[in-house]
């Protein structure tokens, strides 16, 4: 298999280097002008770059890649599976750009998704299946535009597909690139509304904003940001949040069960020991408000869950608050650019039923 990687940022980068690590030809796509240029162009000359591996004992590699470019039908002629790892802000111009050249038979995987499934939809009249991840397989970051860190390995990974009777044949072959990619959800609704960064980003964010201004950008927020009564914002979320699961026949599971199934190999662990090991392996960072934790996860994130939790008259007051006072910390209207289910189904009315044909068709 061929596997072209749209995104030149961290998790494009990480995935990148572990696919070509197992011996898969891999090609790399840029398809903006902002991100990471400077480092971009200079792997781009060797079509390599170096990594540090820290989930393998440290090991240093040059990750060879067939490829990286910014010829969009070069990249998406090359592949079998085509890899969506920009932000899903950029879905639309992703869906546009690559849409003339797309071809019947191609995996189209987004990571992670929000339900950008039914926007490339829109775009793309070619048959192509889709596969949504509510996470990466991997987590890591580009230091000092010199190397790639991978610094963190998700024992499992949940997808979904659509339409949901691929969903069989193509876990079979993701499974094929990563070892922890043998898990379904029922939906990409399912993946959407497991996505952790809906609910941690806006919460950290919002209830830390005054200590990352006040600290210039010396601030951990998995450390230092939930606290308990934060932790209760979480799990009052969570309540909403099933209610809307459970109304499309997905099981309950709270953020932190969640977590820990993702995160950790010995399930009888408990799952706050297991957020607190994450949160002492994690990044520094955000350093300013003005964040794709905000920027991407309200709009995309909340925005859709909100919407989607209205069709079915249930109580979606605590999204909505959050999504408004993260308005008011950016002195932007992020409802208005929210991504809603009436606007991924073109519909000013949409009911329950039209939701469960566009997530199972």
């Amino acid at each position: 298999m061929r596997i072209t990687i749209i995104g030149a940022g961290n998790s494009g980068l990480i995935h990148a280097a572990k696919l070509a690590e197992n011996n898969f030809e891999v090609a790399i796509l840029k398809t903006s002008d902002s991100g990471n240029v400077d480092f971009f162009n200079t792997i781009a000359k060797d079509s390599a770059y170096d990594v540090v591996d820290l989930t393998n004992h440290g090991k240093h590699f040059r990750a060879k890649m067939a490829f990286i470019t910014r010829d969009v039908d070069r990249a998406i002629a090359f592949a079998d599976i085509i890899f969506v790892m920009t932000t899903t802000l950029q879905h639309e111009h992703v869906a546009k750009t690559i849409a003339p050249y797309v071809r019947d038979s191609q995996i189209i995987v987004l990571v992670p998704g929000y339900m950008g499934s039914l926007i490339f939809k829109k775009f793309i009249s070619k048959n192509v299946i889709y596969s949504e991840w509510e996470t990466t397989a991997y987590n890591g970051r580009i230091v000092d535009n010199s190397f790639v860190r991978i610094s963190f390995y998700n024992p499992r990974n949940a997808i979904s597909v659509l339409p949901v009777s691929e969903a069989d044949n193509v876990l079979k072959t993701l499974s094929t690139l990563f070892d922890n990619t043998r898990y379904l959800r029922r939906n990409i609704l399912e993946s959407a509304f497991h996505n952790p960064n809906m609910i941690v980003h806006p919460i950290g964010i919002l209830f830390s904003a005054a200590r990352i201004e006040y600290s210039k950008g010396e601030f951990w927020m998995y450390k230092e940001a939930f606290t308990d009564s934060v932790i209760n914002v979480i799990k009052a979320f969570d309540v909403v949040k099933n209610q809307v699961l459970n109304a499309f026949g997905c099981d309950s599971l709270n953020y932190f069960d969640a977590a820990k199934w993702r995160n950790e190999e010995n399930l009888n662990v408990d799952a706050m020991a297991v957020f607190k090991s994450f949160a002492d392996s994690s990044n520094k960072g955000p350093s300013v408000i003005n964040h794709r934790y905000l920027n991407e996860d309200v709009p995309m994130g909340l925005g859709l869950f909100i919407s989607v939790g209205k069709v079915l008259g249930i109580n979606t007051s605590i999204p909505e608050s959050i999504m408004t006072l993260a308005s008011a910390l950016l002195c932007k209207d992020l409802r208005s650019q929210s991504r809603s289910i009436q606007r991924l189904l073109g519909k000013d009315t949409v009911t329950k039923e039209d939701i469960v044909d566009a997530i199972c068709s």
